[in-house]
């Protein structure tokens, strides 16, 4: 068995994460690389009669476990299960240091009805170590759209949206949101038409690179107008994936998950992919 996660996908039981199980197992198999499932328990301290032996509590969790590794087995190749003790962020974190993509589920056991997204896959899209992929509602159609603003972050989201549009045989939209109202700031020979222009030429510029690496891929680009949640999640409504960097422009240095991707990971029709800056 290799010792290669791969694809890292976090399984509790639940419709929710079983449909991710069966996302990165088709990720995994166009990939070519192993794909990892993984659970999570923990061994809860409870007094009188109802108390229940850690023993059991492993063992129920290994019956859990492997049953997300079967579901998988129906579409990927090389499949490990991972039982990890905690909560099921740390686990993930763990699992996937050294993976090529993290998958989760919009919302796992325990979450609240009116809880769009849970808490592993908002701490996931903030802390985790590699690309992390949260999913709703799979599609086999669409584009792959990714959002860019210039961002390092969302450079990185980029070149990941051109990997997964020709792994999957998609087009591409490289989508710039652009104020309706941009600040031409005061200069007399600017206005924001010009601007938005400028910004055209940029994206163009910032797509190139990628356009040569992965000729076989579809691409347009587009700018529209409007605030970026509300076009993203616009240009989200007919795609196959979504592609953000996990913070844009204009973020704070601690806010590790920006305002715009939080919305989209609560929002957005079609699973969306988080990509991270460079560390350093």
């Amino acid at each position: 068995m290799s010792d290669r996660r791969g694809v890292v996908v976090g399984y509790d039981g639940s419709q929710q994460s079983g449909t991710a199980v069966r996302w990165a197992a088709e990720e995994a198999r166009l990939r070519g690389v192993p794909l990892t499932v993984v659970h999570a328990w923990e061994a809860f301290t409870a007094v009188g009669p109802m108390a229940i032996p850690v023993a059991d509590l492993r063992a129920a969790a290994q019956e859990v476990v492997a049953e997300g590794a079967k579901l998988a087995r129906e579409e990927a190749g090389e499949v490990h299960a991972v039982l990890g003790r905690g909560g099921s962020t740390t686990a993930l974190l763990e699992a996937s240091r050294g993976a090529d993509l993290v998958v989760v589920g919009s919302r796992g056991r325990g979450g609240f009805t009116g809880l769009v997204l849970g808490s592993t896959g908002l701490e996931l899209a903030g802390h985790g170590p590699c690309p992390v992929v949260v999913v709703r509602e799979p599609r086999a159609g669409g584009p792959v759209v990714v959002g860019v603003d210039g961002s390092a972050a969302s450079l990185e989201a980029l070149g990941l949206a051109f990997a997964e549009a020709a792994l999957r045989g998609a087009d591409l939209a490289a989508v710039v949101a652009w104020p309706a109202d941009a600040d031409t700031g005061g200069a007399p020979l600017v206005d924001a038409d010009a601007l938005r222009e400028v910004a055209r030429e940029r994206l163009a510029r910032l797509v190139e690179p990628w356009r040569e690496r992965y000729p076989g891929v579809p691409v347009r680009t587009e700018v529209f107008i409007g605030p970026p949640r509300e076009v993203l999640l616009g240009a989200a409504k007919n795609a196959r994936l979504l592609v953000v960097g996990s913070r844009g422009l204009g973020g704070f240095r601690g806010l590790l998950l920006g305002s715009v991707s939080h919305a989209l990971l609560q929002h957005a029709a079609c699973p969306v992919a988080v990509a991270h800056a460079p560390r350093d």
